[in-house]
């Protein structure tokens, strides 16, 4: 990416439009972005950041506070920047969240707008512009930050990133997210066949729990060593035993139990055969008593024919003779009816005259009703009358009640009214006071924020004096020890001549002069020193250098920490105690101004709080007045009603008094009941009368009728008593019997019993003679004649042995069903389990291989590739490195496993020539620390364009940093940035150092004034 074109307007602190077009440095791609503190230098970066990520170069920077704070709400904020990605050019715009202008000059919310142009396609969504971008960069935000444009702040964060972070910004930039994937979808395969397995696993061991295996040692060897296939061959050994064991148990029991039945029935038989013996003697006795039965059975029912048919004629007499009385009876009482009927009809015709003239008796009652209704409705009106009047008095008196109610509502109402205004006014001022106390903590804030830095840089300061003393004493510690060990070195070289000394022998020639003769050999002296001591005084050195080292670069970095906050609090390093101070009277003076805001508006926000109520209750009051309004109004309308209704009523009841008859209301009513009470008695005579000649003419009739039927019927019951006379006679001659007959009937239970003794014999008779031919054709057919005891003694040793057999027989099944039933299972999972096996063995190692393993150092296979990149990159960066360090420092890639389980593998350590040790890079001072940073961010670029891994990374924005370098260093740091420029790389620079100025030729000036800043180059 190669930035050429960008706008900015209303942005940051630039009020007006800015326009930097970078294609004015192609003679000099090196630049540098000057300008005093605060005038907007770092801003272009954000411009650029903004443009392509939607985020700024740094962290303390926010999209909404882009907007310029010199412009108004009718400018505009946006940036528009126009870039080039190998041969295609691309322009992308973007608008901040923002008060911008609208329509007829009036202010509008403008929310946040891109327009990117991506050849003859445009994309306006935010989400998919981004997206765009990145893809077509390869870089994230994040990753852009740390190997494009390296902010003020944040040079050591690419250097001293762990394996983790390095690796996420490796993936991206060398494509190598299809080793993650391979990784992942082997432990998702690894993982997916362990379950299986251990599925497997668990299945078959519940099966081999099931196994009966009874001291089998193989077997328990076979499935303690989870041996499938030894077990399966073991089982089948087992299963076929147990069924050989099982065939003869069964054959044994099927012989016992075909003994036993054999033996069983012989005696069931031989107890049959003596019990039917016995059976036909009791036969015989109960044949000749049976015999007996049957006679007098016979004479009893013929006995019993004859007295039914003597029963039948002495009945058929009995009865006549009482219809002859009866016809008599009847004769008797129709004369006795018709005698009385013939008196009563003279009664009756004389009643009948007088219920003739009831009619014109109820014409005088119906008069009589009427004048008593006349009377009644004149009494209901009087009662009406009485009740209006009491109506009127009452709503009168609802009516005052009332009207005094509503004086009081409306006046409650007034002063509500008044209240509720106040409450109103209480609000609307509120909305300032909030304006105003949050003006008042944000200048409280600010103040605080700047209390604290400036504590902070007080208290770095007073960390610096007691730094500089420490400083001091360890460089003179440093130059003691290297006197000493120096002194020591040199002593102890100059001791090699007496041990040379000792190694000389007559006549040998000298090792350094080649004489022959030593008349004067070297002599130790008492103050030799050993080597022994010169490496412990060297040891010595070593670790006061260390702490020398570490002061210094804990100096500079306390140094950068003071100089960097100190220029963004505007203050110079000896005047920020006394700013301090300054700034801490004005947060106590504030804290006092905001309390006093918090209380008043408080107070208000209480009074306010009750305008809800105030409300409700001023509504309520309403509606009672309305409703107290309007039952004046109904009661005012009803009093009328009931004044014209009592006029009414009065005018009726004066037509109703003139059209009376009678005097009073007792009169007519006394008159009333003496007529209906004769009314009633003619009624009641003539209807008991007529109901009585009815009922004798009833009478008399079914009396006659009933004579009629007597008398057929004593002439039918003669014939039928000559006819049962002759059937008694023709029966007893027939029967034998004589006139005694009925002594041959015998009693209903006698007979019962008898018919029931007949029927058992013949049934019992039937029975025996079927059993015992039974009896007699199974003994005749058995081989054997035994007696019944021998039976007997046969079947109990028998049934003595079955039990044995049986539970022999049960066990047997059981094991054998148990055994083939886990053995069904283990084949069953094996069989399923075969590939499982092999597949996981396989995946299982590769998986763990991949993911980093022991014997890789833990490393993974993504790690592992991009290490070979990040060798690239680190040869790379010690060609810069070491041009800028004086051939000192190269990056190291970590060779050593680093404590804990983090990803490990592309850590950096730096080898120090001087020292001739590695050490870790956050050792470096800051100076070091900036070189190290720039030289990884080059050979990055490096390893990027020669890999062509996705992302074309030409250019460089350097922010800060060259004021930790001394002058060796800024020059070569100068150079290895020429060598970019050189190469068609894009570097821009921003920094104070008065140095580079003179130094690199092509400038953005950033000039600051009390309006707002503005840009221009200077090439």
């Amino acid at each position: 990416m190669r930035p050429l074109k960008l706008v900015m307007n209303a942005f940051g602190p630039y009020k007006n439009k800015v326009e930097i077009d970078f294609t004015e440095f192609t003679q000099s791609s090196l630049f540098l972005v000057s300008g005093p503190t605060g005038a907007g230098k770092t801003t272009i970066f954000d411009a650029i950041a903004y443009a392509l990520f939607d985020s700024a170069s740094g962290d303390a920077r926010g999209k909404d506070s882009f907007k310029s704070d010199h412009a108004t709400d009718s400018d505009l904020c946006y940036v528009e920047l126009e870039f080039q990605l190998g041969k295609t050019i691309y322009t992308v715009r973007r608008e901040p969240e923002q008060m911008g202008p609208g329509r007829r000059a009036k202010p509008r919310q403008i929310k946040s707008n891109v327009e990117f142009h991506n050849g003859k396609s445009v994309t306006t969504k935010i989400a998919e512009a981004n997206q765009e971008i990145e893809t077509l960069i390869g870089l994230t935000y994040d990753q852009f930050r740390q190997i494009v444009m390296l902010p003020q702040g944040a040079f050591k964060k690419m250097l001293e990133s762990n394996s983790g972070e390095k690796e996420k910004i490796f993936r991206n930039i060398f494509q190598t997210g299809i080793y993650e994937r391979f990784q992942d979808e082997l432990k998702v395969k690894a993982k997916v066949l362990a379950d299986e397995r251990k599925g497997y696993v668990l299945a078959l061991q519940e099966a081999f729990k099931r196994i009966s295996r009874d001291e089998n040692e193989p077997l328990e060897k076979a499935i303690e060593q989870f041996d499938v296939q030894t077990v399966l061959s073991e089982l089948e050994q087992l299963i076929h035993a147990e069924a050989e064991a099982l065939g003869k148990a069964k054959t044994e029991l099927s012989l016992l139990q075909d003994k036993k039945v054999k033996h069983t029935n012989m005696i069931e038989m031989l107890n049959k055969k003596e019990t039917l013996a016995k059976e036909k003697q009791e036969l015989d006795v109960k044949a000749e008593k049976v015999s007996q039965y049957k006679e007098q059975l016979d004479q009893h029912q013929k006995a019993q024919i004859l007295v039914q048919a003597q029963a039948n004629r002495d009945e058929t007499r009995t009865e006549k003779e009482e219809n002859q009385q009866a016809v008599i009876r009847l004769t008797e009482k129709q004369q006795i009816l018709q005698e009385e009927l013939n008196e009563l009809d003279e009664s009756y015709q004389a009643i009948l005259k007088e219920y003739d003239k009831l009619d014109d008796a109820r014409k005088e009652i119906q008069g009589y009703n009427e004048e008593l209704k006349r009377f009644e409705t004149i009494k209901e009106q009087e009662t009406r009358l009485a009740d209006l009047t009491k109506q009127e008095k009452l709503t009168e008196s609802e009516n005052e009640r009332l009207s005094n109610q509503q004086a009081g509502l409306k006046a409650q109402l007034k002063e509500l009214k008044v209240t509720l205004t106040q409450i109103s006014q209480t609000r609307e001022r509120l909305t300032e006071d909030y304006k105003v106390l949050s003006a008042a903590k944000e200048e409280q804030s600010d103040l605080n924020h700047r209390l604290k830095a400036l504590t902070e840089v007080c208290q770095w300061r007073d960390q610096g004096i007691e730094l500089k003393k420490a400083f001091r004493e360890s460089e003179r510690d440093l130059g003691q020890a290297i006197n000493e060990w120096q002194l020591a070195k040199s002593t102890y070289f100059g001791q090699l001549s007496v041990v040379l000394a000792g190694d000389l022998e007559a006549g040998e020639p000298c090792p350094v002069c080649g004489s022959t003769e030593h008349p004067q050999k070297a002599h130790a002296q008492a103050e030799d020193v050993t080597k022994e001591q010169v490496d412990a005084l060297e040891k010595t050195k070593e670790a006061v250098e260390s702490e020398y080292n570490r002061l210094v670069s804990q100096s500079e970095h306390l140094y950068e920490q003071v100089s960097e906050r100190c220029e963004a609090l505007g203050v110079l390093p000896e005047e920020a105690s006394a700013e301090k101070d300054a700034v801490a009277q004005k947060v106590n003076e504030m804290k006092v101004n905001v309390d006093t805001l918090k209380a008043e508006i408080e107070k208000k926000e209480n009074l306010v709080k009750q305008e809800s109520s105030q409300t409700k209750q001023f509504d309520d009051l309403q509606t009672q007045e309305r409703d107290v309004s309007e039952v004046l109004s109904k009661n005012g309308s009803k009093i009328e009603a009931i004044e014209a209704r009592r006029k009414e009523i009065s005018e009726e009841t004066a037509e109703l008094k003139e059209t009376l008859t009678f005097e009073s209301k007792e009169q007519v009513t006394s008159l009333l009941l003496t007529k209906e009470k004769a009314i009633k008695e003619t009624e009641k005579m003539e209807k008991i009368t007529r109901e009585k000649r009815n009922m004798l003419k009833n009478t008399l009739s079914s009396t006659e009728t009933e004579l009629n039927l007597t008398e057929k019927r004593v002439s039918e019951l003669g014939k039928k008593e000559e006819k049962l006379a002759q059937t008694f006679k023709e029966r007893l001659e027939a029967s034998e019997l004589g006139e005694n007959f009925a002594t041959y009937v015998l009693e209903d239970k006698l007979v019962s019993e008898m018919k029931e003794a007949i029927q058992t014999y013949g049934e019992v008779r039937a029975i025996h003679q079927d059993r015992v031919k039974e009896v007699t054709d199974f003994l005749a057919k058995a081989d054997d004649m035994l007696t019944k005891a021998e039976h007997e003694q046969a079947l109990s040793e028998i049934e003595e042995s079955l039990p044995e057999w049986e539970q022999k027989r049960d066990e047997h099944v059981r094991l054998t069903s148990q055994n083939q039933g886990a053995r069904d299972t283990i084949k069953q999972y094996q069989a399923q389990s075969e590939h499982i096996e092999a597949d996981y063995q396989l995946y299982g190692e590769l998986s763990r291989l991949a993911s980093g393993a022991k014997e890789t150092d833990y490393i993974s296979f993504e790690r592992f590739v991009l290490g070979i990149y990040f060798e690239e990159i680190l040869d790379a960066a010690n060609m810069r490195i070491s041009t800028m360090t004086n051939n000192r420092y190269e990056l190291h890639r970590k060779i050593e496993k680093a404590k804990g389980a983090g990803p490990q593998g592309l850590d950096i350590d730096v080898f120090d020539h001087y020292t001739g040790k590695t050490r870790g890079v956050n050792t470096l001072s800051g100076g070091e620390t900036f070189k190290a940073s720039l030289a990884l961010a080059l050979g990055l670029s490096d390893v990027i364009q020669s890999q062509n891994g996705g992302v074309s990374v030409d250019t460089l924005f350097v922010d800060e940093g060259f004021g930790t370098l001394d002058s060796d260093s800024l020059d070569m740091a100068i150079e290895t940035l020429l060598d970019l420029h050189e190469r068609g790389r894009l570097v821009g620079i921003i920094s104070h150092v008065e140095e580079l100025k003179t130094r690199i030729p092509s400038h953005i000036i950033v000039e600051k004034t009390s309006t707002g800043s503005h840009a221009y180059i200077q090439a």
